[in-house]
C-alpha cells in the first residue's frame, strides 16, 4: 500500500534555498527507507516538511492526502523524531511517554492505555527507566526514550533524525532491527536519516541520496549505492564486499582529497 509520496518539495531561509524540487516515492506500508546525504545536505529539513513541521513549495502527501490535512493525533500524521533531544523536564519517563500517547486525545487515563506504555517500554528495553526523571537521563536513554514517545502514538509513518547517534554498538542494531520488524508487523512506513552507510545497506529497502539540496538518486540500496555515487556526494572512494554470511559491507579506502593531495616541499609550505 502507497503511504508516502514527496512531490515538487522546496523549502528556503532567509531567502536561501536549502531544498529544491524535491521528488521521490510512493514509499509503501511494511517498508524502511534510508535518507543519505553528507552533512547540511537538507535531511533534516526534509523530515521536518514530511511531518509538517514546516512549510513550502509542493507537497508531501500520505495515504494520499497531504500531509497538513491530518489533524495531529491522526494515525497518518507522521510521528518526528529529532535529533537535537532536549529533556530537561522533571517528568519521569513513564509519565512523558503516556503523554505523548495522549497528544490530542484528552486526559483521562485508562488501565489499555497504561498497559500500551508499559509494553512500549518494555519493546524498547527502557522499562527499567520507567521511574526516572527526563533530567537525569543519558543521551542514548533520552533517544531510545524519544523514539517510544513517537512508537506509543501507532503512527503510520515513522520519521526519525540520526536515531542511532547517541546509541552503543548494542542498542544501535537493537533499534535498527526493532524499527525493521515493527515496520513489517504494522504495516508502517518508516524513514531515518542516517550517516552510517552500512546500516542503510543491511537495514532498508529504499534509500533516498540528497546532494546540494536536490535528490541526486533513489531507489534500492545496492542499486543506488554505487562507488562513483558515494564519491560524487561524499568525497570517499570505497568498495563494495561481503561477509561471511552473505551481507553487503561498504569499505572506505580514502577521502578524494586526500588522494588528490600533492605534496609539499619544505620551501613550498604557506
Amino acid at each position: 500500500m502507497e503511504l508516502l509520496k514527496v512531490s515538487g518539495v522546496s523549502v528556503a531561509f532567509d531567502n536561501r534555498m536549502i531544498l529544491q524540487n524535491l521528488e521521490f516515492g510512493p514509499l509503501y506500508a511494511g517498508t524502511v527507507t534510508a535518507l543519505l546525504g553528507s552533512n547540511a545536505a537538507g535531511k533534516s529539513t526534509l523530515l521536518r516538511r514530511m511531518a509538517g513541521e514546516l512549510g513550502g513549495k509542493g507537497k508531501v502527501e500520505v495515504a494520499g492526502q497531504v500531509v497538513e490535512s491530518w489533524p495531529v493525533c491522526h494515525c497518518n500524521r507522521p510521528g518526528h523524531v529529532p535529533q537535537d533531544i532536549s529533556m530537561r523536564s522533571s517528568l519521569r519517563v513513564f509519565e512523558a511517554v503516556l503523554l505523548a500517547s495522549k497528544q490530542g486525545s484528552g486526559w483521562v487515563v485508562d488501565d489499555e492505555e497504561m498497559d500500551a506504555v508499559t509494553r512500549m517500554l518494555q519493546t524498547l528495553g527502557i522499562q527499567a527507566l520507567a521511574d526516572r526523571e527526563l533530567s537525569a537521563l543519558s543521551g542514548g536513554q533520552r533517544q531510545l526514550v524519544s523514539i517510544a514517545q513517537a512508537l506509543v502514538r501507532e503512527p503510520r509513518v515513522l520519521l526519525l533524525d540520526e536515531p542511532t547517534s547517541a546509541l552503543d554498538l548494542q542498542n544501535q542494531f537493537e533499534v535498527l532491527e526493532l524499527l525493521c520488524r515493527l515496520a513489517r508487523e504494522r504495516a508502517m512506513c518508516v524513514v531515518l536519516a542516517v550517516h552510517d552507510i552500512n546500516h542503510a545497506l543491511r537495514f532498508t529497502d529504499h534509500v533516498v541520496v540528497l546532494h546540494q539540496g536536490r535528490v541526486e538518486a533513489a531507489g534500492p540500496p545496492l542499486e543506488v549505492l554505487t562507488p562513483a555515487l558515494l564519491e560524487k556526494v561524499y568525497g570517499v572512494r570505497t568498495r563494495l564486499e561481503h561477509c561471511s554470511q552473505g551481507e553487503p559491507f561498504l569499505v572506505v579506502e580514502q577521502s578524494v582529497r586526500a588522494g588528490e593531495a600533492q605534496p609539499v616541499t619544505m620551501g613550498e609550505a604557506r
